[in-house]
């Protein structure tokens, strides 16, 4: 959080707003005319808690959307007294699914299972920490992207590719992910977390995928959209979301599966952009607009 940190304190200096760290750093107050505001990690107070709470409990915000009949993920949920034979029944009704909790974040604890004694080993580790647990069919998905909104205006788009890389028969398998995310890969505590061998030089034309996930904290990286019609798309169905819900400031992944389908996949009351400051060439700037215009929206 330090660069988020840094970030918000300069726009409070250029703002004349009082900028303190409260809670181990956890919360930032921010203070004018004897007018307090407070974020909490990377939560904004814009929306009403109601809403916030509801975008961050993944069934609450997919029940919602369905309800609205807007394209989203389908999900089920799974609690403690389930029944194993309905779990055998998804799985073959499914063939492949998708297991995570429903508040987690950054990819963490999120599983694609094929098989039933997987599936139930997974599913009680799950609720043995939170629950309920989500279930959802394996979408063969092509981009996941995510748009900022701030206000009903979709303040950045930009598509995450997950770690694919083809060898050409002389690089390591290490060295192609560097050329595909040299941030990421370049780290050593990043390289612990792989459970292959990354030294090993790859065949020539041979594809190797590092995981199914497109977290940016998990090795993928940006693009930016540069077709038009799909940049439309991608903007109605993320300001349909914030308008049917009343978000006032929000993250919104959108997938686009093989079938050139778009779903909305999940929100995210904090917006943590991190990831995206680290992999954009001007990216520390185009955050730190967006966080200044919400803090600006903070004391209107």
């Amino acid at each position: 959080m330090k660069v988020f940190q840094q970030i918000i304190k300069e726009i409070a200096l250029e703002l004349g707003i009082d900028f303190s760290l409260l809670s181990d750093d956890f919360i930032i107050e921010l203070k004018k005319d004897n007018i307090k505001k407070y974020i909490y990690a990377y939560k904004f107070p814009l929306n009403n808690q109601s809403i916030s709470l509801i975008i961050d409990d993944k069934f609450a915000f997919y029940s919602i959307l369905k309800k609205e009949n807007l394209p989203v993920i389908s999900l089920q949920t799974i609690y403690e007294d389930y029944k194993k034979e309905d779990i055998e029944k998804y799985l073959e009704k499914n063939k492949e699914v998708i297991l995570k909790p429903n508040n987690g974040t950054c990819g963490k604890n999120v599983f694609k299972i094929n098989d039933i004694n997987t599936l139930i080993e997974k599913i009680d580790f799950l609720l043995s920490k939170n629950s309920p647990v989500l279930i959802s069919p394996f979408y063969n998905i092509k981009h996941e992207y995510r748009l900022i909104v701030l206000n009903d205006e979709v303040r950045l788009i930009y598509g995450k590719k997950r770690p694919i890389i083809v060898g050409d028969g002389k690089s390591t398998i290490l060295e192609l992910l560097k050329k595909f995310n040299k941030v990421y890969y370049s780290k050593n505590n990043n390289l612990e977390k792989l459970s292959f061998d990354f030294n090993k030089v790859l065949e020539k034309g041979k594809k190797f995928e590092v995981n199914f996930k497109f977290n940016l904290s998990g090795g993928s990286t940006i693009f930016y959209v540069d077709n038009k019609d799909l940049m439309i798309k991608l903007q109605e169905l993320a300001l349909t979301v914030s308008k049917k819900l009343n978000i006032k400031f929000a993250s919104i992944d959108i997938v686009e599966t093989e079938d050139n389908e778009l779903l909305i996949l999940e929100a995210n009351s904090g917006i943590m952009m991190d990831g995206f400051i680290n992999l954009a060439s001007d990216g520390y700037n185009i955050a730190k607009k967006i966080y200044k215009d919400a803090i600006i929206s903070l004391f209107k």
